[in-house]
């Protein structure tokens, strides 16, 4: 896969982790596009750090087997929020 399409799968799982919630399926796909993206061939040394540190924290992830995405849109929704 080229590398610009890794990147956008990576920015696609973190979007949608952020938005309702990661789940095992989701942090072992981002796992392994940031795994392949890091060890490409002739990329920039900086995003090859920056990809090995998010790595690194997602491999610190711990997911439930059983755990599903949340539609919990308020938190979503532009707009003012009261917590």
């Amino acid at each position: 896969m080229p590398l610009a399409l890794r990147l956008a799968a990576i920015v696609a799982l973190l979007s949608a982790s952020a938005l309702r919630g990661t789940t095992c399926n989701k942090t072992d796909a981002l796992r392994a596009h940031l795994a392949a993206a890091a060890g490409a061939d002739g990329i920039d040394p900086r995003l090859r750090s920056t990809l090995e540190q998010v790595l690194a924290g997602w491999q610190a992830v711990d997911c439930q087997p059983a755990s599903i995405s949340s539609e919990f849109f308020p938190l979503t929704v532009p707009g003012q929020l009261l917590h």
